[in-house]
């Protein structure tokens, strides 16, 4: 392990000064452009932030804006801002960011990178105490690509340099895109636990219930590996993660995919007018999302399909007799563990439909009752004798193709939507014996045909059924707006459980006009500034948590979730469960207890003998004013 370069008197420095830290940090933040194309509104989000209890706000402080050239410095938009977040009592958390032209890349260039960074931490220093080091620098914003080494690198000298300015000043692993564990040891291994005071991560899981998600697993696993290098007193935060409201035309053309799976079982079975598909769906498994019930109640609406939810027990059971269509989850993951009964079923004669994505790319497997996701290799590909191309693994076709032609003919039945682009495509590289790649979507260049997202595999080999292959992105990955005001407390609540002391939702304004496209839809308001729901959630939260800081989970019974916040001289209990409903007996105390819904709407707490009564249901309901609580005999 390489060693830091500082000095042990420098190092005895960093460890008093971060110990004389405030102890308590609120954790309620959001992530806003204010210096990018927000600036001209940044007075009013601020004071929008402030409306709603949040007191972080995370924004680019971008190395081209203060030095646009080399030493021409400029500070007036930056002064402004930091400014009015002090004045709205909301905290920034600036983003040390990105290479410039006249120095690129910053790690080749570290002396004028640091130079930038003393320049502009000296000038802040008294306002802002956390310094977030890039932003997701495991993938494409670390030029000109990622390098565990070469991060580490400037994260020393950045630590350094910053604890050179005021040794009290805090310093942020820049924001990981999700938690990549390889990336994290590459760097720890190199030396990195020693060169900052925060992990922070960005660890998102749409469209996934938060529940559901591998999230507390991914932050229970970062604490470990944490601590494996001696990381015990680093603090985890996450400093993006969010829920996108976009709609995908693909998945909201209710028709088109339910076309292309009967289209496909008219080819694999021509006897057959009518038949059977089961869906695999299971509610506590996060690679079932949303499509899976869409995709059945659009089957079920045809005159020649019934569609049927069926879990993962029930795969091996299934039939082409009678059951001649498995429509798999949607998205590039797969069960790892019940991939043999995918691949009887085809064997055998099946038809199975795989709906966005490059199929079996990544591996969910269930370990101490956490899901865990990993790559996957090329041996599920093999094993259905599948291919496919990107602009990465074949040089001669573009990263996108922006026109599609249906490849069928016209009796097919399939309406093809507007707006289909794609960025992968399969191939017939891969066919055995008396295979049979059957095209159904054509994608282009212009003019020039790039490949296939949609194909048919007809199988006369090993395998005796077929594989319904759809690349494009038909993973509804965006939410309603509902249901992220649903989703943004139960996942605060969850990480805070875990013991994240910081989080930055990503994001507080939309980016954007276009309702296609997930970057423009992350935000809480509207492009205009209107509230969403999510936006009352999260003002719900702060109001009836206070400063949020964790106490403990309280054991309600099976699919519940109780978690007790010192607000501030009164305990709150937050209580939800993912699904369903079901009833949380409790014992409280306190002369101004109240409850209020996820939206801070008002509920009625009903107190006999001590005790109540709360149901527990996908909407968070928090109990407020308790000094006492206990879980009640039902």
């Amino acid at each position: 392990m390489r060693t830091v370069g500082v000095s042990v008197g420098w190092g005895l420095l960093f460890l008093l000064a971060a110990r004389c830290a405030l102890a308590d940090v609120n954790p309620f933040g959001v992530c806003a452009h204010l210096g990018g194309h927000e600036y001209s509104d940044q007075e009013r989000e601020l004071g929008l932030m402030q409306q709603a209890g949040i007191r972080w706000a995370r924004a680019d402080f971008s190395w081209g804006y203060f030095e646009r050239s080399d030493n021409q410095w400029q500070f007036e938009q930056y002064d402004a801002i930091v400014a009015a977040a002090k004045q709205r009592n909301v905290t920034l958390l600036p983003i040390l960011c990105y290479n410039v032209d006249w120095a690129f890349p910053a790690h080749d260039h570290l002396d004028q990178w640091c130079d930038y960074v003393r320049t502009v931490a000296t000038r802040y220093k008294g306002d802002l105490k956390y310094w977030e080091v890039w932003n997701e620098p495991n993938i494409g914003f670390w030029k000109p690509e990622p390098n565990p080494e070469q991060y580490v690198r400037l994260l020393e000298a950045t630590y350094k340099t910053i604890k050179e300015v005021d040794p009290a000043l805090r310093v942020v692993y820049g924001g990981t895109a999700g938690v990549p564990f390889d990336y994290l040891r590459k760097t720890f291994e190199q030396g990195a636990v020693e060169a900052f005071d925060v992990l922070a991560v960005h660890p998102y899981q749409y469209p996934q219930v938060p529940e559901i998600s591998a999230l507390t697993g991914e932050l229970a696993k970062t604490r470990v590996l944490l601590n494996e290098f001696g990381g015990d007193e680093k603090k985890v935060w996450i400093t993006e993660y969010g829920w996108p409201t976009h709609v995908t035309p693909v998945v909201d053309d209710s028709k088109f995919l339910p076309q292309l799976i009967v289209y496909a079982a008219k080819l694999r079975f021509p006897q057959q007018s009518k038949f059977r598909a089961a869906v695999l769906h299971q509610q506590d498994v996060p690679f079932c999302g949303r499509l899976g019930l869409s995709v059945i109640e659009s089957l079920n609406k045809r005159a020649d399909v019934q569609a049927r939810p069926v879990t993962l027990a029930e795969l091996a059971l299934l039939d082409p007799q009678d059951t001649q269509i498995l429509v798999m989850p949607t998205g590039e993951h797969y069960p790892a563990d019940y991939f043999d009964a995918l691949l009887a079923f085809v064997r055998k004669g099946g038809l199975s439909a795989h709906l966005g994505g490059v199929p079996f790319y990544y591996q969910w497997t269930r370990k101490d009752g956490k899901w865990e996701s990993t790559g996957a290799g090329e041996a599920g590909r093999a094993a259905l004798h599948v291919g496919w191309k990107a602009w990465w693994t074949d040089k001669s076709v573009p990263e996108l193709a922006d026109r599609t032609e249906l490849a069928t003919p016209k009796e097919s039945g399939i309406e093809l939507p507007p707006k289909v682009t794609s960025t992968r495509w399969l191939t017939d590289a891969k066919l055995q014996g008396g295979d049979q790649y059957v095209p159904l979507l054509n994608a282009y260049d212009g003019d020039k045909l790039v490949g296939s997202p949609v194909a048919l595999y007809l199988y006369d080999s090993d395998l005796k059924g077929a594989f319904l292959g759809t690349i494009l992105d038909t993973n509804p990955r965006g939410v309603t707006d509902d249901t992220e005001a649903l989703y943004l407390p139960r996942a605060l609540l969850l990480s805070l459980g875990e013991g994240v002391e910081v989080i930055t939702w990503y994001e507080f304004r939309d980016g954007g006009d276009d309702a296609t496209y997930n970057e423009h839809r992350f935000g809480i308001l509207h492009l205009d500034l209107s509230p969403k729901p999510a936006y009352r959630a999260y003002q719900a939260l702060t109001k009836a948590l206070g400063a949020g800081r964790f106490v403990e989970k309280l054991d309600v019974g099976e699919g519940n979730h109780c978690y007790a916040f010192d607000a501030g001289g009164t305990k709150t209990l937050a209580v939800w469960r993912s699904e369903g409903v079901a009833p949380v007996r409790l014992k409280l105390s306190g002369p101004k207890l109240s409850a209020c819904d996820y939206l801070g709407d008002p509920v009625k707490l009903g107190l006999k003998e001590g005790a109540t009564t709360v149901t527990a249901s996908e909407q968070v309901a928090y109990l407020t004013g308790v000094e006492r609580y206990e879980v009640a005999a039902k």
